[in-house]
């Protein structure tokens, strides 16, 4: 009989690690990068913006100069995303398309 309390408690568990994903709240964007010319720039944009707190993943092409990055809501977020790409030496702005 113990089965049953242990399955209950994993599931419980389950349940709120989900919520507590969806209640914080995930967002994404995309942001216009200038300055990349080869895969190297994007693998530096790409740690660049993985380094920033929030951010849980992130997509890069420097044939589209452009990053898509999902990331937790909060304020100053997308400003920290910004500075992470610009002290790799690239600029870097939100796309009107998103």
């Amino acid at each position: 009989m113990k089965v049953i309390p242990t399955t209950l408690a994993l599931l419980v568990f389950v349940f709120m690690t989900m919520s507590s994903v969806t209640a914080g709240g995930m967002e994404s964007i995309t942001l216009d990068i200038e300055g990349m010319t080869c895969r190297i720039c994007a693998r530096a944009v790409k740690k660049a913006l993985s380094n920033v707190e929030g951010v849980k993943e992130v997509e890069v092409s420097f044939k589209e100069k452009e990053a898509h990055v999902e990331y937790e809501g909060g304020k100053g977020r997308v400003e920290e995303m910004i500075k992470a790409v610009e002290k790799v030496g690239f600029k870097a702005k939100e796309s009107k398309e998103d």
